[in-house]
């Protein structure tokens, strides 16, 4: 299953939000999910993920993860808006 990750930077420390990637990208191994794509605007406003989980379980049990539990109030004082939207890929082919 795939996630759409949309995240509204506007009003965000850019810096805290990037700390917090940091501890929290690399925790998506654990859960048999990566990264598959990360665009950030040139604006610096706006971020989209799109992230590859095996199944909910895994997912539900990445939201739980302890590590990630603790850095909660850490994320909740950046000031960044997320949104999660399942998402399919799309096999397009261009001739």
């Amino acid at each position: 299953m795939h996630k759409l990750i949309q995240i509204d930077l506007t009003n965000a420390n850019i810096s805290a939000f990037e700390d917090y990637e940091k501890q929290v990208i690399p925790l998506l191994h654990q859960y048999g999910a990566r990264m598959v794509s990360g665009v950030r605007s040139v604006d610096r406003k706006a971020e989209i993920h799109i992230l590859y989980f095996p199944d909910t379980a895994s997912f539900e049990r990445f939201l739980q993860d302890p590590v990630r539990a603790k850095l909660q109030n850490d994320w909740l004082g950046i000031g960044a808006v997320t949104t999660v939207t399942d998402v399919q890929p799309v096999p397009y082919i261009i001739e």
